[in-house]
């Protein structure tokens, strides 16, 4: 007998305690039977004391030490003041346990399973703010995090997010991190740190060098692996790059799995959303792999705007900047097609993608078919033993999707094999006074 799908809602404590009939509501009318709730509590001193900050807020000494760094040589962060409050790494101040406590209790009365949301290493993608992964007094705190949130509250499951490198909308993150522990890292994984920054800066400067409209006007006709390889400038360090840093975050990720699961029991769920498909291994997460430290993979494919379409842009006028005589059609055509989106109806220039306007993500944008493609690659990357429940919009911020639009990628999922998905908000799709 086929297990019934996982239908799961983000959500936080204060929706659940101050709309009582809310997920009473959701269950009648969209079949919820999980929530994923945002932790805000508080720690015991036990943890708190392994928190890598120097104090409350931490001073920018600290943090500058704790942050990546990038490939220029200096801290990774354009700015720390949205980091440098908490209590460490992606642990608000000021939380309150008992009215979390409440907020899973009312959901278990409910028959409803219960995650609890936790952050990983990068705190603020706008800020380009990412802990090192390779820093062990961060990666000890997380592990102390976890294990709390899966031994104190009596839930069923973890959820961490953002435990990858910044969006690829902001390109510093490509470049991190270089720092003295990530190159003690790297050589102990068998990796040469030092020749991977030297042929990322080569294939920087092999690009520049190439005849742009002729490579674009030829390559986004009829790009090959072996072209962009040759063609791009792609020295064997720039591959190996991307996956160290995949296989850095994945040997961390095991570690914590593994130290949840032995506090908390074999049974207890502990898992990370992944980034979309077509951008997965440029933010270190290497789809093919997450049976080995996720219990479940979440496509994140709720941001297309920010995520693929803000990508696509921002690496376009890259390569206009690079290229001054390159046509923009013809740079972001050849971007389409470097990653995997050359199939789609999409814009023909930047202005129509319309970006942070309400319907950007399908004005001119093929919306549904662009959130199935990066589910459908998903599905066929993560191996077949991992549960798949994309992370789709249902009226969350900042965008609101068409009801239709989104029947139809639910509908999708469920042909392309996915197990469930998670929404987002859920105003689009359910009627209830003032839902998430």
């Amino acid at each position: 007998m086929r297990p019934p799908r996982t239908i799961g809602l983000y959500i936080d404590t204060d929706t659940v305690l101050g709309q009582p009939g809310y997920l009473e509501a959701m269950q009648e009318q969209i079949g919820l039977n999980l929530i994923i709730l945002g932790f805000s509590g508080e720690l015991p001193d036990s943890v708190r004391k392994l928190s890598p900050y120097d104090g409350v807020p931490a001073s920018a000494e600290c943090l500058r030490g704790l942050l990546c760094r990038h490939l220029d040589g200096t801290c990774g962060a354009t700015s720390l003041e949205r980091v440098r409050h908490t209590l460490g790494p992606h642990v608000p101040a000021g939380g309150s346990d008992a009215r979390v406590r409440r907020a899973i209790e009312q959901a278990h009365r409910l028959g409803l399973r219960v995650w609890l949301l936790a952050g990983g290493w990068t705190a603020n993608d706008f800020d380009v703010a990412m802990f090192c992964p390779s820093h062990e007094a961060v990666n000890d705190w997380y592990e102390a995090v976890y294990v709390h949130l899966a031994t104190a509250y009596g839930v069923e499951g973890l959820d961490v997010t953002h435990a990858r490198y910044p969006m690829t909308s902001y390109p510093r993150g490509l470049f991190l991190c270089t720092c003295p522990a990530c190159a003690r890292t790297a050589a102990a994984m068998g990796y040469d740190l030092p020749r991977m920054l030297a042929d990322l800066c080569a294939a920087r400067a092999a690009l520049a060098a190439l005849d742009g409209p002729r490579a674009a006007a030829t390559l986004e006709r009829a790009l090959g692996i072996t072209d962009a390889y040759q063609v791009l400038g792609l020295p064997a360090g720039v591959c190996e790059w991307f996956a160290f840093r995949a296989r850095l975050l994945e040997r961390n990720l095991g570690r914590f799995r593994q130290a949840t699961k032995g506090a908390a029991g074999a049974q207890f769920t502990f898992g990370v959303d992944t980034y979309p498909s077509s951008l997965a291994m440029f933010v270190g997460h290497d789809q093919t792999r997450w049976d080995r430290f996720s219990d479940f993979a979440s496509p994140l494919v709720s941001h297309v705007d920010i995520f693929p379409m803000q990508t696509l842009v921002v690496w376009s006028r890259y390569l206009l900047s690079v290229w001054p005589r390159l046509a923009e059609g013809d740079a972001l055509r050849l971007v389409y097609r470097l990653l995997g989106y050359d199939g789609l109806a999409l814009p023909e220039t930047i202005a129509a993608f319309a970006l942070g306007e309400p319907d950007c993500e399908f004005r001119h944008v093929p919306l549904v078919d662009m959130v199935l493609l990066d589910t459908a690659k998903s599905r066929v990357c993560v191996p077949p033993t991992v549960p798949s429940y994309p992370i789709i919009q249902g009226g969350g911020a900042p965008h609101l999707w068409p009801r239709s639009a989104i029947e139809r990628i639910i509908a999708g999922l469920e042909a392309q094999g996915h197990q469930g998905y998670m929404l987002q908000g859920t105003r689009c799709l359910a009627a209830y006074p003032a839902s998430g």
